[in-house]
């Protein structure tokens, strides 16, 4: 008996299987080379490739001798170019194809020294037995194509890991070069702000050295958490505040801030102006809202009005700097009128029992 393959693409036959009848031993095929597929009228297993059935040979001897290409194999594997020393002539033989949806695999092949050994009695139940090697044979494959998927998927979710990796690695690169140079910026203000005696300018400074260190703030906030494309605004507010209170020299005895905002994640672009708003609005209240050391409070809210529709106050109860016109008197609160039209969102002032600047975008 002998097992091959058939490669329907090159047009090949190989040998995979070959069992000596003599000495009851499999021999080694790794010495038969590839058989192209004979032309029509010749070769026993090009015309069973070709039928795409089972042919069953009776006189095996004759129809070997219309094959244009013979291979001897001696029992101890080796080529020959004549049928040596061997003690038996094949008579009959059965070539059954091995088949999966129509297309032949490649067959098995069955001889005998005996005459009239195979017929249509022995022939189904072979055909039935190969047609179960032929399933096992695609489940084989099948079984193979799925682990070279599930390896090219590990490869694949490697690199995308990598790719993930190298992304975040960059990512904090980015956000420790923008602390840096906000800090940098920061220390040229502070550098500056020694040389200047005026309060007022002093002032000035100040507020801008803020402007630079909410955005580090921000950049801190933002790639301390797995998610970097939004900020959560209450957590950041927590850290802000206290900064704000230290940089003005402005006591919690003296003026309270409140803060209600539950829930509200932002994309970092918009977190990025919220909070400079935020910032804006707040400074403007702790530094301008409370003169001559008076007590007061600030209040900052924020909501969801409506899906994707966000209303923001910063309120105090104290005297402001905004005239009864509602024209701001400071640039803070004219750098929150432009950040809000960033937004594509509107700001509305009111007076009554303090300041209350309300943004809706």
């Amino acid at each position: 008996m002998f097992v091959a393959k058939f490669d329907a693409k090159q047009r090949k036959i190989k040998y995979i299987f070959l069992r000596s009848v003599l000495d009851d031993k499999n021999i080694d095929v790794t010495v038969i080379p590839e058989i192209p597929l004979a032309p029509e009228g010749k070769g026993i297993l090009s015309e069973a490739i070709r039928r795409n059935d089972t042919i069953i040979v009776n006189d095996y001897q004759k129809r070997l001798e219309q094959s244009k290409v013979k291979y001897h194999i001696t029992n101890e594997g080796n080529l020959a170019e004549k049928d040596l020393g061997k003690e038996y002539i094949i008579e009959t033989a059965m070539i059954v194809p091995i088949k999966h949806n129509g297309n032949i695999l490649g067959f098995i092949t069955l001889m005998s020294k005996n005459k009239n050994e195979f017929d249509d009695r022995n022939r189904t139940w072979i055909e039935t037995m190969v047609n179960q090697a032929a399933i096992a044979n695609k489940n084989a494959i099948l079984y193979s194509e799925v682990l070279n998927d599930a390896r090219e998927k590990n490869i694949l979710e490697d690199s995308m890991k990598r790719l993930s990796a190298e992304r975040d690695t960059l990512a904090k690169e980015a956000s420790n070069r923008v602390k840096e140079n906000m800090k940098i910026i920061s220390s040229l203000l502070q550098f500056q702000s020694d040389y200047v005696k005026d309060p007022v300018y002093h002032e000035y400074f100040k507020i801008a050295r803020t402007r630079a260190q909410v955005l580090s703030m921000i950049q801190d906030k933002l790639y301390a958490r797995e998610s970097v494309s939004h900020v959560e605004l209450e957590s950041f507010l927590y850290t802000l505040i206290p900064h704000l209170y230290e940089q003005f020299e402005i006591s919690l005895n003296r003026v309270s801030t409140y803060v209600n905002v539950k829930n509200v994640k932002l994309p970092i672009d918009k977190a990025i102006t919220c909070s400079m708003i935020i910032n804006e609005l707040l400074s403007n209240s702790l530094l301008h809202s409370f003169p001559h050391k008076k007590k007061g409070n600030v209040t900052i809210d924020m909501h969801e009005e409506t899906e994707g529709k966000y209303v923001l106050s910063v309120r105090d109860n104290g005297p402001g700097v905004i005239s009864a016109k509602g024209k701001p008197h400071s640039f803070s609160m004219v750098l929150a009128g432009m950040l809000t039209k960033n937004l594509n969102g509107t700001l509305e002032v009111d007076r009554n029992l303090g300041t209350k600047v309300t943004i809706r975008f």
